[in-house]
């Protein structure tokens, strides 16, 4: 049968109702360089390689709800220094996960759960 599992992952493909604004708040935000972009048959999307993961931010074709259920989560230096700097208002506590592990989440334009991550012991 070969090897069966994942060699890792490739990307993160989002929809929205509204993909201009949810991928300014990803650039302008986070600092994920999205530009509009249409090749081959697919419309016209944001998109961009960003540290060995391709982003992409469709026109959402079906309205569906948030997603709850998987969580992005994003490296950074410092949370309460990102969280400030961006007036980003956080879901929860910064909560300690103990071994210098830090987590903390908020929502993106449309309602998406997303996750800060910090490790202090680095």
């Amino acid at each position: 049968m070969g090897n069966l599992q994942v060699n890792g992952l490739t990307g993160v493909i989002m929809s929205s109702a509204e993909p201009e604004r949810l991928a300014s708040f990803y650039r302008n935000v986070l600092g994920i360089p999205l530009a509009l972009n249409q090749h081959g048959n697919t419309p016209e999307h944001w998109e961009c390689d960003y540290k060995g993961i391709h982003y992409a931010i469709l026109q959402q074709k079906v309205k569906a709800q948030a997603n709850v259920n998987t969580v992005l989560s994003f490296a950074v230096e410092d949370i309460d220094e990102f969280v400030r700097g961006h007036e980003i208002q956080l879901i929860h506590p910064i909560l300690d996960l103990g071994e210098g592990a830090f987590v903390a989440s908020f929502k993106d334009p449309d309602g998406n759960i997303l996750r800060f991550w910090m490790n202090k012991k680095q």
